[in-house]
This record gives C-alpha cells, structure tokens and sequence, in this order.
C-alpha cells in the first residue's frame, strides 16, 4: 500500500518518452577483436590449472552495496579449459559467447551456448571450458563467497578433449 505522501504513479507519455534525454553508454569498448556481451579484459592471464590464456575482469566487485557476491566475466580463448576443481561454496556459470563445456564428476557433459547456466554444487568436483574452434565467455559466480576453499586436481587429457561434442545432444521425450 503506497504511503500518503508518496506521489502518484502515472504511466510514461508517448510524448514523455520520445523526449527522452538519451546519451550513449561508456561502460564497454566495442573493437574489433572484443565484440563480447561483457568487455573482455584487456590483458590475458595464465594459470598452471588452464591449458591456456584466459581474459579474467571484474563485473561486480564484492563491496557492493548489496552485498551479492563478486562477479567475474571470464573469456577462454578457443581450446582453453581448466582442470578438475572445487570451490568449497559452488559455482554458476552463465554463458554469453561462444561455445562451452561443463561436467561435474560422474556426469555427463554439457555443451554450453548463451544463455545456458552451469550450477556446481559446494565441494562438487567439475572442470570446464571453451570449444576448440570458437572463445568462451561466462559470468563466474563464486556462490557462498564466506566459504573460499578452492582445490585443483589433473585437467582431462587431450584425447577425451577431442572427442567432446560441440552440439547439445537431442532432448528425449518422455
């Protein structure tokens, strides 16, 4: 219930809208070679647990104001994974280029588009990665973020890796 002094709501004109102030975002450089949904860092890292360059930056540092957890925009290049791995709080992932891969322990693959989210459950062992042919890019978000524990364990070998699918296999009815 709206309080007394609070002031009414009232739709947005036609009028009111097309005279809108507009001014153009400058929050994401668009290049040639970072046409990501996310600004891709501009420095690529490596890590002995990646079997390759990765771009990591920051999309939500964990000193905000709503007090969620820090968000991370990571970019793979083409054929960069990382090893088997737990994070003590868990894991999402949300994909918004490229093709991917996630797999938890004992389970299948998943092949990963934009727009698919990877939940890894606290202490599960998982890997994942991009496709050899094209960058992987995904938001990390490191669930629990009081529980910091990360561990590393051996990456798949190049065999399995080649044998990955890049489409999603066919949904059974049921």
């Amino acid at each position: 219930m709206p309080e007394d002094n609070a002031p009414a709501e009232e739709p947005v004109t036609e009028e009111q809208y097309t005279n809108l102030e507009t001014e153009e975002y400058a929050g994401r450089t668009v290049t040639p070679d970072n046409e990501y949904m996310f600004e891709r860092a501009p420095e690529a890292v490596t890590f002995d647990t990646f079997s390759g360059p990765a771009y990591v930056s920051s999309v939500l540092g964990a000193d905000n104001a709503a007090g969620a957890p820090d968000l991370h925009y990571v970019v793979f290049d083409p054929g960069v994974i990382n090893n088997w791995h737990t994070h003590e709080g868990g894991q999402i992932l949300i994909v918004t280029d490229g093709i991917g891969y996630h797999q938890m322990e004992g389970g299948p693959v998943q092949v990963l588009y934009p727009g698919d989210v990877a939940l890894c459950p606290p202490g599960v062992k998982h890997w994942h990665g991009g496709s050899a042919d094209t960058s992987f890019g995904h938001i990390v978000v490191n669930t629990n973020p009081e529980l910091m524990g990360l561990e590393w364990f051996d990456r798949i070998s190049e065999e399995e890796y080649a044998k990955l699918p890049t489409e999603k296999a066919a949904e059974t009815a049921n």
